[in-house]
């Protein structure tokens, strides 16, 4: 099965079970109306049944614009009265530039919410995001905590992620962070929360063991708690949201051959300047810790 009709199968699924109490939901609206963010353009990006859309433009009042590739979802966006823009971010990065170049600095706003972990061309999903975003634009990201405890539990137990076979690719906040800064983001806002019991990985992990899944899930009530203790934050929050703000800087890249390719290719002095100065604060915060090819290229540099 392609990923495409793996998408699509998915996509029809859930128009079956469509729901707007959703804790990812919960979580941006929380994270919207703490920051008074109304009224804006929008982008709703890889946005599914829609359902966030009718809230962005419902409750917080915005001009939403509806992006996906799966046709159900496009459909469904239109007969909403939503404008949409079809976009697949597994293509080649010259198509997805093509149309995010269509649309280069028109939203104020871009959410991706329980995306980007089914994106196997992350670079596309951010610079896509970068380019439509105006200056100083927002970009509201949410997807799994892979750090979670109860993730870790079902991997200890199962011996693989949470959500492996559906999920491609896996985030904690250190992870997004320096991914989106690199795609030229910063100002992080993290709003990473605890918000529902892990009743089905926990399920999952004692393979299907009713009663142990009902005497062990009961004890994740305490991460209302923990989570706001210092260290402990990653390990207690289901939700992992981001805020973040776009810079006029260019893009650089996270992957290390992709990196140094375009660090080759620049022939404008100060872009590459740019570029290069990005990757040294993102090595000189200790953000390049865990990412060792693209230490060694920022030490290549000196």
């Amino acid at each position: 099965m392609s990923k495409f009709d793996h998408d699509a199968a998915a996509a029809l699924l859930r128009s079956q079970i469509s729901t707007y109490d959703k804790p990812w939901y919960k979580s941006c609206c929380e994270v919207l109306d703490k920051k008074g963010l109304q009224g804006l353009r929008c982008l709703d990006l890889c946005c599914g049944n829609g359902e966030f859309s009718d809230i962005l433009r419902e409750r917080f009042k915005m001009d939403v614009v509806c992006a996906d590739y799966i046709p159900l979802h496009l459909e469904r966006a239109r007969k909403k009265g939503f404008d949409a823009i079809e976009v697949n971010l597994e293509e080649g990065a010259e198509q997805v530039t093509a149309i995010a170049e269509k649309y280069r600095e028109s939203f104020d706003l871009v959410v991706s919410l329980a995306a980007i972990e089914h994106i196997f061309n992350t670079p596309n999903l951010l610079t896509f995001s970068h380019t439509v975003l105006k200056n100083n634009g927002h970009f509201l990201v949410n997807t799994p905590n892979i750090a979670f405890s109860a993730y870790h539990l079902y991997s200890l137990l199962a011996g693989r992620p949470f959500g492996e076979g559906h999920h491609i690719r896996f985030w904690d906040y250190r992870f997004l962070r320096t991914n989106l800064f690199l795609f030229g983001f910063n100002d992080f806002e993290d709003h990473r929360k605890f918000y529902s019991l892990p009743y089905d990985p926990v399920l999952r992990a004692c393979r299907n063991n009713r009663i142990a899944a009902a005497i062990l899930t009961p004890a994740f009530h305490s991460c209302r708690f923990l989570q706001y203790i210092p260290g402990l934050k990653g390990l207690c929050t289901d939700e992992l949201t981001v805020l973040a703000r776009k810079e006029d800087v260019p893009v650089v890249g996270f992957e290390y051959n992709e990196v140094k390719k375009r660090l080759a290719a620049c022939a404008d002095l100060e872009e590459k300047k740019s570029l290069q100065e990005r990757l040294r604060l993102a090595k000189n915060r200790g953000w390049l810790k865990e990412h060792l090819y693209l230490a060694r290229l920022v030490d290549e540099l000196e």
